[in-house]
């Protein structure tokens, strides 16, 4: 997958602007302590982690080879929209039936980075 470096990036960066609107929402009505979980689950792994999904991409473009690469986009892709949902979700009832579950994928994503990282930079 050729371009997955982008496509991480570029979600990285619409993930940095609904974060910072969330944010700036939060702000304007005095609700930063109420959503600060679902405001920190949007800006850490939506932007800081998908974009560094994407340099890793781009750094060692070896890696978009890689049989895994596109199953750890969907599932880091995935996994982010469930973890923002699943904070809507523990804010409003503190259940955590959708986070957690997103929460593994996301660790999974990142063991599969992980695994990719090291087995194709062992190789070159």
């Amino acid at each position: 997958m050729q371009s997955i470096d982008r496509i991480f990036v570029a979600m990285a960066l619409a993930w940095l602007v609904i974060g910072m609107v969330f944010g700036f929402w939060m702000g304007a009505s005095g609700n930063t302590e109420k959503y600060v979980t679902a405001h920190v689950a949007m800006l850490l792994p939506g932007f800081t982690t998908f974009a560094v999904y994407g340099f890793i991409y781009r750094l060692w473009p070896a890696l978009k080879q890689a049989g895994l690469a596109r199953a750890q986009l969907w599932i880091a892709a995935l996994a982010q929209l469930g973890m923002v949902a699943g904070s809507f979700q523990f804010i409003a009832s503190g259940s955590i039936a959708i986070i957690a579950p997103a929460s593994a994928a996301a660790i999974v994503a990142a063991v599969m980075m992980g695994w990719m990282f090291w087995k194709g930079s062992a190789e070159a």
